[in-house]
């Protein structure tokens, strides 16, 4: 069915009796009365710009081509990104509306496109396709619906959509990730921070701010490593490790003591090498060993706090970039996917591929310097640190030793702690 004969389908529905009525909707700026009608599940289609499964949306448009619903088996790609966006809430949803039918009316636009009831309506669909009651059936092939005008323009019915689904306590929460696209969706739609805040359910504008903040690490991030536009690359986990860099981040262009070493003219520099490192060891994905908060956190106690280890871990960061081979790029790896599982499963071996090359500079990198800054740690104690020299030189293995690629580099090193200790030695017998 076209847009134009669903149209006509729809504004023939709105010609009889609505099955309720004087239902209230803001809607361009005044509070209006709106009547709900009974519409077939045939004359609607899914929003693809839902906010709800943006990310999904998105990456497959990147990966694949542009989705459209009126195509039958888009229309089932937009159900299963709309089902796996929440499963758990989906099936007690689902259960619901057997037992109950629909409650709550949704919004369409007046060519039938879900403003808000999109998933709703996915699992009406599904129970209309498959309940082996017919009463029940019958009952879910409607959806039960506010219609808007046809005047109604993009930047209102993403307003509507934001204020009756995000913005809604009793909704599905969102992923984190699609609560950013969708702060930065508002934005390029030209609504203000305030309104931003009001409609997304933000307790203030800086809360809106830093969400546009980590919006803007989220697309570097992809963008460094050639994943553009493909949020679904984002690793799990990734917003507490991108609010701490953006704290950093602000902390560092602060000033202030937390910092004070670095310099104004440093700033940039100091940032730039702190995002290309965090992005690394977020990508790295490393669990364990690592703990991102030694790279990039406000605390006391991190590599980043000292000029010395900075710029230690800079280098030794550096030096493990040299070693790095360079990657097949993602629209060579996506030119030989056959199907969606293909290029996930591609883009996955991708990553796998550059983690399993550089894990082991880069934790060799971070676990020197981070034992650096635990050593300042226990600066007052002399037995705790020279124990732990101790027994750190004590476990070298010779023979790993003598067959290590870098032999003549770890030999010199070890001269050069034999000279520190020496020196330690006399200055301590002087005083």
């Amino acid at each position: 069915m076209t847009g134009e004969e669903r149209k006509k389908k729809i504004s023939d529905i709105k010609k009889g009796t609505p099955i309720a009525t004087g239902t209230i909707l803001k809607y361009q700026g005044t509070t209006q009365k709106f009547d709900v009608y009974r519409i077939p599940l045939e004359c609607l289609v899914y929003n693809v710009e839902n906010g709800r499964i943006s990310s999904l949306v998105k990456s497959y448009t990147k990966e694949h081509s542009q989705l459209d619903p009126s195509n039958d088996n888009d229309a089932k790609k937009i159900e299963e990104f709309l089902f796996s966006s929440s499963e758990e809430r989906n099936k007690k949803t689902k259960d619901d509306l057997i037992a109950n039918g629909q409650i709550e009316p949704g919004i369409i636009t007046a060519d039938g496109v879900i403003v808000d009831g999109n998933r709703r309506a996915s699992l009406l669909r599904a129970i209309y396709l498959s309940h082996p009651d017919q009463n029940v059936r019958d009952k879910c092939a409607y959806f039960n619906t506010r219609i808007l005008p046809e005047d109604a323009d993009p930047k209102e019915i993403l307003r509507l959509e934001t204020t009756y689904q995000m913005a809604a306590d009793s909704k599905v929460d969102y992923n984190p990730i699609e609560k950013y696209l969708h702060a930065k969706d508002m934005k390029e739609h030209g609504f203000s921070t305030q309104q931003i805040m009001e409609y997304m359910g933000f307790k203030s504008q800086s809360e809106v701010n830093n969400a546009l903040e980590i919006m803007g690490l989220i697309d570097e991030y992809l963008e460094n490593f050639g994943y553009d536009g493909i949020y679904t690359r984002m690793p799990k986990g990734f917003e507490d490790d991108l609010l701490k860099l953006n704290q950093t981040i602000k902390q560092i262009e602060k000033g202030g003591n937390k910092f004070g070493w670095i310099p104004q003219d440093r700033i940039e520099e100091v940032i730039t090498d702190l995002k290309a490192i965090s992005f690394d060891y977020i990508r790295l994905d490393e669990k364990g060993d690592f703990d991102f908060r030694a790279i990039a956190y406000t605390a006391s106690g991190n590599i980043l706090q000292h000029q010395d280890t900075w710029d230690k871990f800079v280098e030794k960061y550096n030096d493990a970039q040299e070693d790095i081979k360079e990657e097949e790029s993602v629209d060579d790896v996506l030119s030989k996917a056959k199907s969606d599982k293909d290029s996930k499963h591609l883009l996955d071996n991708r990553d796998t591929k550059w983690r399993n090359n550089v894990r082991e500079s880069l934790m060799d990198a971070f676990k020197e310097c981070n034992d650096i800054v635990e050593s300042k740690k226990e600066v007052n104690k002399p037995a705790v640190l020279i124990n732990k020299a101790k027994n750190s030189i004590e476990a070298i293995d010779k023979i790993s030793l003598f067959n290590a690629p870098n032999k003549d580099t770890l030999i010199k090193t070890l001269q050069e702690i034999a000279a520190s200790i020496s020196d330690l030695t006399a200055k301590t017998f002087i005083d």
